[in-house]
Order: structure tokens, then sequence, then C-alpha cells
């Protein structure tokens, strides 16, 4: 009985901190849109959208960039999660994503204080920890651009970051990053199968979710691992190892070595560019110097363990943030993201580092002190209360110029490539599965020259170098954006550049036009002259002007593109032996190419597409089929593996503790 009342008690303690967070997001059950059409949220709905759409036909996406490995879009939990909510509710994929972000944002708070708990701050400091997690931001105080953009000192940062700017994905991986530490506390205490494979399927959830929480996940494991929780610290480091190879192995389909490789390399070109030279290495080198020499110097105090930890991984995300905003220094790509974990490992702190000390408290004193902190938050959580009323107000989706863009070309130029900027191509497939040159996750272009096309045809001054790139790329279309223009971030910096093209559609404030090219097919027959061989640069044309004139060739015959499934296509063209085609879509090794089920030799040119070589005389019909290539085959058989492995343990070590317990009740 006393066991069941202390379960009671965390529980009603869980509860409690689920319905004060749930008070600012409820109205997100109902609400599909909000005002805030800048968000990036629009791509995690169009992802979702698509899933419903496709499922469970996921190797390749290709409306994004040319067409991109379906893994590189965005690590996926929380828009799979949104999906399979939106098709088992039937309700849209835009009221899934938010129904599912309020509880998210709503649990945060709960893994917080379950952590700090098991950690062993006890259950009020623990709990009091986490209420000041969900109601006050510490980079408020510490930054000053974080203050007015939050709405004061105490602003819920949390939800503007959730709504503003979307980071429903970020929220997500701070939901499992706390437990999957207090998970690796446990596994490595007690030693049991069921905390090793829940421990694995915590840290999968965790990168699965996003990737600057993967990277906070690697630096909290460094900081419970560096504060010397064991006397042989040697085997726990072995097992914490083998811990992260089996979440590895689950995680695998989604984050292969080609997937890490693509987001190393464009992560550096997003959010302002990173560049990595003597004197970054030098800062990193005395970044871990420091915290080993902090960790060396806090295990001869008398810090118990769990604070240990908690001064470490603040040192860790702090460093990050702060010397980010504060120093203009980015010792990793986008640092200012991280003030969100460095909020997260305050308060984590407060609750390990105080908590003791709360703890000694005589009962009526802690009585009171905790009853004063809950009382002083009450006008905090009053206060956020009216401000979210203010952020979770409903759109009509159907007023604005995201929709009627997306809703048109849906209608008018289904398959069609286009080129749409800012917020219109944000929410261009949460509307409709419209191809674009551009997309919703610049860390996943495989083709990474694709950023200074487009970065091109932003801030160009010269229509026919746009016009040529938007040909190469098979882009039949642009969505404009001129000063009238209610898309928001208005990036062409020339928009009137467009003016002298064909208009295919214009309402009062956006206009489509129309990009002169020879054919709207995405393959063209061409000779091995004709190929791009030269490696392109986006200010000139030199390099592809054989290409271009090639496309508009009339000796050249007509190749017709037609998708068979979101993986597959069929090109039909009558062909001599000596033509090649060009396939307007990224190249990728799991692409593969056959004649009446005969394999034809495929491979990438200088652009980053696909060159075919049919070996074809006459009447030719060449098959396209994407199945991801042996990384993809290896890495889904490794994750089934690892889930049925897991769960086979779990099982064997169930039965072997029974079989020891009826032993020891016999004897």
């Amino acid at each position: 009985m006393p066991r069941f009342r202390e379960v009671l008690r965390t529980a009603a303690a869980a509860l409690a901190l689920f319905c004060i967070n749930g008070a600012l997001v409820w109205r997100l059950f109902r609400t599909p849109y909000t005002e805030y059409m800048g968000s990036i949220e629009a791509a995690y709905i169009g992802l979702a959208h698509y899933i419903v759409a496709h499922f469970p036909h996921l190797a390749w996406f290709p409306l994004w960039y040319q067409g991109i490995p379906y893994p590189d879009t965005y690590p996926p939990l929380l828009h799979v999660t949104a999906a399979g909510v939106a098709a088992a509710a039937r309700i849209s994929p835009a009221l899934a994503y938010h129904a599912v972000t309020a509880v998210v944002y709503a649990l945060g708070p709960v893994t917080v204080f379950w952590a700090a708990w098991r950690l062993g701050a006890g259950r009020v400091p623990s709990w009091l920890a986490a209420l000041g997690y969900s109601l006050v931001s510490p980079s408020c105080f510490l930054v000053r651009e974080i203050r007015p953009d939050t709405g004061g000192w105490f602003g819920a940062r949390r939800l503007t970051t959730l709504l503003p700017y979307g980071e429903g994905p970020h929220l997500t991986s701070l939901l499992f990053l706390p437990l999957s530490i207090a998970l690796l506390h446990l596994a490595l205490t007690k030693r049991r199968p069921v905390y090793y494979v829940l421990t694995g399927l915590a840290l999968a959830a965790t990168v699965l979710s996003n990737w600057i929480g993967a990277f906070a996940l690697l630096l909290g494991a460094g900081a419970y691992l560096a504060a010397g929780f064991a006397s042989r610290p040697a085997r726990q480091w072995i097992a914490a190892g083998g811990i992260a190879c089996y979440a590895y192995l689950i995680a695998l389909p989604f984050v292969a070595p080609s997937v890490i490789a693509t987001v190393s390399a464009n992560a550096p070109l997003v959010g302002g560019r990173f560049e990595s030279g003597p004197a970054h290495v030098a800062i990193v080198i005395a970044f871990v110097a420091v915290f080993a020499a902090l960790a060396w110097a806090i295990r001869r105090t008398r810090l118990a363990a769990p604070a240990r930890f908690a001064i470490l991984f603040l040192y860790g995300v702090g460093f990050i943030t702060l010397a980010g905003y504060w120093l203009h220094f980015s010792l990793l790509p986008q640092p200012q993201r991280y003030h969100l974990e460095m909020d997260l490992a305050f308060w984590l702190a407060v609750a390990l580092v105080a908590g003791p000390a709360f703890e000694r408290l005589p009962r009526r004193t802690a009585t009171i002190v905790g009853c004063a902190l809950a009382l002083a938050a009450a006008p905090i959580w009053i206060h956020q209360v009216r401000r979210a009323r203010n952020m979770e107000r409903p759109l009509d989706i159907q007023t604005t110029s995201e929709y009627h863009v997306a809703r048109w070309l849906g209608e008018h130029m289904p398959g069609q490539r286009v080129f749409a900027p800012g917020t219109i191509g944000f929410w261009m497939n949460a509307f409709g599965d419209t191809p674009m040159m551009n997309g919703g996750f610049d860390n996943g272009m495989r083709n990474v020259f694709l950023q200074d096309i487009i970065y091109q045809v932003y801030a160009g001054d010269k229509l026919e170098l746009g016009l040529g790139w938007l040909k190469a790329y098979g882009v039949d279309a642009i969505v404009g954006g001129d000063a009238r223009s209610r898309e928001i971030y208005h990036p062409y910096a020339h928009p009137d550049k467009f003016h002298t093209l064909p208009v295919l559609w214009r309402d009062s404030t956006e206009t489509i036009y129309a990009v002169p090219r020879g054919s709207s097919s995405l393959a063209h027959a061409v000779r091995a002259a004709d190929v791009p061989a030269e490696k392109p640069f986006a200010y000139e044309l030199k390099a592809v002007q054989g290409y271009l004139a090639a496309l508009d060739d009339p000796a050249l015959p007509p190749a017709d593109f037609r998708w068979t499934a979101t993986n597959a296509a069929r090109i039909a063209a009558n062909l001599r032996p000596e033509h090649l085609l060009s396939v307007q879509v990224t190249f990728d090794q799991g692409w593969h190419a056959s004649v009446n089920g005969a394999p034809r030799p495929i491979r990438g040119d200088t652009l980053g597409q696909i060159v075919v070589e049919p070996r074809c005389d006459g009447a030719c019909v060449v098959d396209l089929v994407y199945d991801g290539g042996a990384e993809t085959r290896l890495a889904r058989i490794a994750s089934v593996l690892a889930l049925l492995g897991g769960a086979l343990w779990i099982l064997l070590g169930s039965i072997r503790w029974r079989t020891r317990s009826d032993s020891a009740t016999t004897n």
C-alpha cells in the first residue's frame, strides 16, 4: 500500500504539470491553422499530408529539390505521428499536427519532473523545477534578443518557438531528451533488459525527432557518464556505448551514413554560413578541455553525482548558446537554437543541485517555501494563458495567398515542377503534391548545388540567367513576389525581372509566370556531348550552354516522362543507339534503370541529375525505380532485427526473473 501511494502521488504531480501546460495549448486541439503563416510548421504539415496520401510508399520524395530520398526530408517521428492521428481520427493533417504538438508541449515538463526525480531529486523539488521549466525561460533573462521576441521577461518561450517558429520537432526531441537520460540512469544502475531496451527506444525517439535535440542528447549522455555515478566508470561507458549502438540500429533507416553525410554537408550553409578554421578548432578544443577540467574538479567536491551531471550538461548547452548570442561565435551550426536545451538544463540543475538542500528543510518550512513558489508562479501562468489565447487564434486558410496558389497549381499544372518563394513554398505541399525546385528542409538537399541556384533566382537581377537554370532543372512555372504579394518573406531582390514572362494566373496580389521551355517533360533525349561535363557555377551558364541547346533541339526525339509511383517512372521515346536520356530528377545510387527488364547503365551528371544509357534503336520504354540501394535494405533489416531482438531479450529476461523469484519463494 505505501508503494501504491507513492505511485499515486507521482502520477498526481505529473498530471498537475500536464494540466498546467495543457491550459496554454488546449485551443490547438481545434485549430488547424493559426495566423503564423511564416512558420516552418507548414513543411511538417506538408510531410504529414504526403504520408497520409502515399503511405507506405515512402522510399523517394519527389516534391522537394528535384526529388530526394525520403529519409532526407526530416527526422520523421513527429509528422509520422501526426499522419497516423490524421488517418485514424479522419481529420486534416494540419489539425492532427497541432493536436500532437499540443500533447508534446504539455508532456515536456512532465518528463523533466520524472527525470529529475529518477536521478535523485525529491518529488517536491523535482515538481517545482518542472513548474519553473513550464513557465520561466532563463534565456529571456540571459539573452537580450530573446526577451522581446517572447513577449517580455516571463513570456512563454516554448510556445513562441512552437507557433511563430514552428519548432514542433525540436520540442518533441526535448520531450524525449530528459526521458532518455533518466532511462539511461535506470539501465546502468538496475541492469535489467527492459530498461536497456526502453533506453534504446528513447534515444532513438530523440534522434528521430530533431537533429538539434540529437546533438544535445549526445552532450547530456556525455555529461552523465562524466559525472561519475558509478565506482567502475569503464563498465558504464561500455554499457552506454552498447545502448547507443542499439538505439542507432533502431533509427538506422532514417539516420543512415548517407543521410548524416547529406545533413553534414548542408548544415553549415543553412541559417547563416558556418565556417570552421584554425580559430574554431582551437575553441572547440578549449570547450572540451574545460568540460574535462570541470568534470575532474567537481568530482572532488561534496556534490552528489546527479548535481555534477546537471552542472556539466548546463555548461555544454549553455556555452554553445551564449557564445552564439553574446560573442557571435558558432561552436556548431545554428548555435542560438540551443537556448531551449539551455533552459531545460538550467531547471534540471535547479532540481538536482538545490533539491537536496530543500529536502533537508523542516517539513513546515519546506511546505511554506513550496507553496510560496507555486503561488508566485500563478500570475505568470495567467499572463501566459492570456498570451496563448492571442497566439492560437484560428485562421481561415482559404483566404490566404499560399492556399490559392497551391490549389491553382494543383488543378491546372498537376505534377509540373514550380519555383515557389518563401511561405508559398513552405505551404505548397500542405495542400497538394506540386513538386518544387526548392523545399522545406534545406539540410536534406541531396544536390548541394541547388542552394546556389536558388540563391541566384532570389538575389540575381539577370532574368536570362535565372531562366536558364530553371530550364536546366525542369521548372515549368515560377511564382512571382513583388511588393503587393501577401507572401511574408519577399525573398526576391528584383521581383520586377519576371514581368516580361508569360502570365499563367494572376489575382490581386500573386502572379504565376511560365518558364519558357521546349518540353514540359522531365526526360530528354540528348547526345553524349550535350551532357554537362564541366563543374557549373551559378553565376554563369557556360557549363550548360550545350545542354540547354539540346533541350530545344527539334532534331532530337521527344521523350515522355510519367511517374508510375512515388519512387518509379516510365520514359517512352523513339531513340537511336547514340542517344542518352537526361532525366531532371536528382541522381542517387538507389536509382535503377531497365529496358524490358534488362538493366541499363545509370549515373549522375555535373548538375546532379540522372543520365541513362538506354541502348535502344527505335521505340523504347525505360523504367526507373528507386529502392534506396543496399544501404537502405541493410538499414531496414538491421532496424527490424534490433526491435525483435529487444523484445525477445525482454521476454527472456522476464522469464529468468520470474524463475529466480519462484526459486527464492520455494527456498
